[in-house]
Formats: C-alpha cells, sequence, structure tokens
C-alpha cells in the first residue's frame, strides 16, 4: 500500500486549502453545482467516512456530512489536514487481507488508499481551478493515480460510475491534466 502517494495529494490540496482567500471560498469549481468549500467538505467527508470504516465502524454518511457543514470556511485547511492524517493512521493500522464497506463495494485497504489518492488528486485539481491557485503534483504518483483509475473503472458495477466519462487530452499534457481528463474535467 502506498501512503506516500496519498500524502503528497493531500499535502497538494492543503497546500490549496490555505491559499484560498476568505472571499473565494463559495467560487464555482469544475464539479458542477459545487463551490470551493464544497469540494474541500466533499474530500474531508470521503476521508471520514473511509477511517470510520477502517475502525470496524459502520459510518452514517449523513451525519458525516453535516458535521462537514458546520466547519467555518476559516477553519477548514486544518479540518482536512486533521482528517487526511487520521485517514493515514486507520489506513496504516487497517487489516491488509481484511475488506472494508465502501460506497462502491467492500475494498480492502490498498483499494482504498488509491482510491482516496485518486480523490484527493482530481478535487485537487478542481479546487485548483475553482481558486486560480497552482497545484503542485509529482508526475509519478499523478501516473500511478492514472493507471489506478483505470483499474478503478474496470471495477466498477455499470450502475456506478462516481466520475463523468473521460474526455480527450493530448498525451504531452501534464500527468494530472491527463488524470483530471480521464475522470471528465476539461
Amino acid at each position: 500500500m502506498n501512503l506516500d502517494d496519498l500524502a503528497h495529494a493531500q499535502n497538494a490540496v492543503t497546500v490549496i486549502a490555505v491559499g484560498v482567500a476568505p472571499d473565494d471560498w463559495d467560487l464555482p469549481t469544475p464539479c458542477e453545482g459545487w463551490d470551493v468549500a464544497q469540494v474541500l467538505r466533499h474530500l474531508m467527508v470521503g476521508d471520514r467516512a473511509f477511517t470510520t470504516s477502517l475502525g470496524g465502524t459502520q459510518y452514517d454518511l449523513a451525519a458525516i456530512d453535516a458535521d462537514a457543514r458546520t466547519v467555518d470556511p476559516e477553519d477548514l485547511p486544518r479540518a482536512y489536514e486533521i482528517g487526511a492524517r487520521q485517514l493515514r493512521d486507520a489506513l496504516a493500522a487497517a487489516d491488509p487481507g481484511a475488506t472494508y464497506p465502501t460506497g462502491i463495494g467492500p475494498m480492502p485497504p490498498v483499494h482504498i488508499a488509491e482510491l482516496r489518492t485518486i480523490e484527493a488528486l482530481v478535487h485537487g485539481w478542481d479546487l485548483a481551478r475553482g481558486a486560480d491557485l497552482p497545484l503542485t503534483v509529482d508526475d509519478a504518483v499523478a501516473e500511478r493515480a492514472i493507471a489506478h483509475s483505470r483499474a478503478l473503472l474496470e471495477r466498477l458495477p455499470p450502475d456506478r460510475t462516481p466520475f463523468a466519462a473521460p474526455l480527450p487530452i493530448t498525451d504531452g499534457a501534464r500527468a494530472i491534466d491527463r488524470l483530471a481528463a480521464l475522470l471528465g474535467r476539461s
């Protein structure tokens, strides 16, 4: 399990979140209908849900979402950073041979780490676009996320499509932009 990639992706999101100007939390993002604060809260909710699941407890997504909505925008970067660290700790402590409940079916910790890395990278891309901030991601991390995304898309049941359809992009584009295009961002 590659927790270094997850930490790298989550740290990139934290850097963006810290850089969001106080008046920019309500700016739109490439996630239709979601502003900058909503995208970061979405990441927080996912991290908290998986942390709960990895701890052996069934999560209540509505309650986690309601709790995330109470976080003031100025506190979002710190709240995200704490939840991200808690998820990495839960993944490190999880039984690698076990599966844990997720919104797309039971998954072993290695696949949860891959999924959360993809989520952090792609939604980090969304945050960067919405807040007009640079996203700094190591190409190797993004390339591995592309490979994991392709594998994940093959494993998904036909009725579960958490991302938009892939969009065309040149092979010479940055790896993070190719990942975004693979998951429906232009």
